[in-house]
């Protein structure tokens, strides 16, 4: 029965995903979270840095495959920007820090919390990643598996963040991108 709820959720993730990828400019609020640690964090100890916050699931396999390319930025670019994995299934904390482990995870990774849940926006499948500038506006959201070359772009580019997400939403195939 899980397994059906579960394949159920999966659809209308993906089904929904498909008009949720336009690009939001709105401040973010702050809020707080603790990690899989138990450390508590407020989204506010971030200003200054990029904040790339990716909404993933231990089940979801594109949200698995991305987790090289979001090592990858996480350590080449460890001054100017921070990953956070939100993990939005509903796993526990010490499975975790087992699949954290063994997939060598290299960012922080927060699991499913009431203050997180919604902090950005609405998360209508996942992966969902939002991109917040040094200043804590939202930039880009983008449902579906991203790429290293595509987050880099928006910490190379630093100053033309929203100008690259404007040409990425018209650039943009329903639900592909």
């Amino acid at each position: 029965m899980k397994l059906i709820k579960r394949a159920i959720a999966l659809t209308a993730f993906f089904l929904l995903s498909a008009t949720a990828n336009a690009a939001d400019t709105a401040k973010v609020a702050d809020f707080s979270f603790k990690d899989i640690e138990g450390k508590a964090h407020q989204f506010s100890d971030y200003r200054g840095k990029w904040v790339i916050v990716n909404y993933w699931a231990t089940f979801c396999a594109p949200c698995v495959a991305e987790i090289p390319a979001l090592n990858s930025v996480a350590k080449r670019f460890k001054d100017k920007a921070v990953i956070l994995g939100m993990e939005a299934g509903e796993t526990s904390t010490d499975e975790l820090k087992q699949f954290v482990a063994q997939k060598k995870v290299a960012y922080p990774i927060i699991p499913t919390q009431d203050s997180t849940m919604f902090a950005l926006g609405l998360v209508y499948g996942v992966p969902t990643t939002f991109i917040v500038n040094p200043e804590g506006e939202i930039v880009d959201t983008h449902t579906g598996a991203v790429t290293s070359a595509m987050l880099q772009n928006y910490l190379r580019a630093d100053n033309n963040a929203t100008k690259l997400a404007k040409e990425k939403e018209d650039d943009c195939v329903t639900g592909f991108c």
